[in-house]
């Protein structure tokens, strides 16, 4: 089985008092932030490499990002990634629709079953880039997949709806799936495993490669500005027997005007 895995790097944004808006108002300050892989892909690498090792077969990571982004593929690469590929582009303000073109030039040129996205990301979650991807292919795909089996060709999914249930489904291949968190416990990656992953070639390349020019890929949606949440009062908490608290939480939705 050919797998395909698309991960991204997004800032650690744990403290969020580091964060703020730079001066075009269209980003954040990045000066002193860290960053990691986005928390959903670590789920996805984790779902590959049980794959490749109860199927066989090649796992190949996928990023689109400027050159320090190579420390997740570094990532993929020791948690069991065959090949890691690196498009040098920065889309870190651009629309899931740009990516989507630049990731099916990509995709195109690659053998694959199956691919694998998050369910989204940590910095803008949208949630549309795999489903994009798969309607450009014109594959079969399901999202937010919280469990999967391959046998005979088919992958066997549940799916994550509202309310807590769980949606069944049969998809042949190939397909695109979108992982959500929680559908394993990601490996921990060994020190043998990072050296290997070190000496390992990660392939760079640019849209030309890909048989793409600038203009295929501009923005159909335009940022036009970032702001922080209001942060609202502290919080008061309502002590005494349920009698007595809904009497207090009566007067201050009263006193507040919302009844």
């Amino acid at each position: 089985m050919n797998i395909l895995t698309f991960i991204k790097r997004v800032p650690d944004t744990s403290d969020t008092d580091a964060i703020k808006i730079d001066a075009s108002n269209k980003n954040i300050e990045k000066t002193g932030l860290t960053y990691k892989i986005n928390d959903w892909d670590e789920y996805v690498l984790e779902t590959a490499a049980q794959l490749k090792e109860k199927l066989g077969g090649t796992f190949t990571s996928v990023t689109v990002g400027p050159k320090d982004w190579d420390d997740i593929l570094r990532r993929a690469l020791a948690m069991g990634a065959d090949k890691a590929i690196r498009i040098d582009e920065d889309v870190s303000t651009t629309d899931p629709y740009t990516v989507a073109i630049i990731l099916k030039a990509i995709i195109k040129t690659l053998p694959f079953d199956l691919i694998l996205f998050g369910a989204q990301s940590e910095d803008f979650g949208s949630g549309q880039l795999g489903v994009m991807v798969a309607e450009m292919l014109g594959i079969s795909h399901a999202t937010l997949v919280v469990s999967l089996q391959v046998e005979n060709n088919v992958v066997q999914i549940k799916r994550e709806v509202e309310a807590g249930a769980h949606e069944a489904y049969s998809i042949m291949l190939p397909a695109l799936l979108t992982i959500q968190t929680g559908i394993n416990q990601p490996r921990y990656i060994s020190v043998g495993g990072i050296r290997r992953a070190m000496k390992m070639e990660i392939k760079e390349m640019s849209l030309g490669d890909m048989g793409l020019s600038r203009e295929a890929i501009i923005s159909r949606v335009k940022l036009e500005k970032l702001d922080l949440p209001i942060k609202g009062k502290n919080a008061e908490l309502i002590y005494g027997t349920p009698e007595e608290s809904a009497e207090k939480l009566a007067k201050i939705l009263q006193s507040s005007g919302v009844i």
